[in-house]
């Protein structure tokens, strides 16, 4: 398993319970958050500070994507 993988699995456990986090992937080679809508700032280091303690040195990115639902 990548590392990326095993980060993603480390950190999805702890994001998704977020009510603004829609999801979380891989893209681009690092961490993909989705989140429902903009976040505040605290918002922002929560999301961080998660990931820095889940999954230390992981690259990230944060994108605002709306809610994820069935089509």
């Amino acid at each position: 398993m990548s590392d990326l993988a095993e980060a993603k699995k480390q950190v999805e456990g702890k994001l998704m319970p977020l009510d603004y986090v829609s999801g979380v992937g891989i893209s681009g080679g690092k961490l993909a958050v989705y989140v429902s809508r903009q976040l505040s700032e605290d918002e922002k280091a929560h999301v961080a500070k998660t990931i820095q303690a889940e999954a230390p040195n992981t690259p990230f990115g944060v994108h605002t994507t709306g809610e994820f639902g069935k089509q």
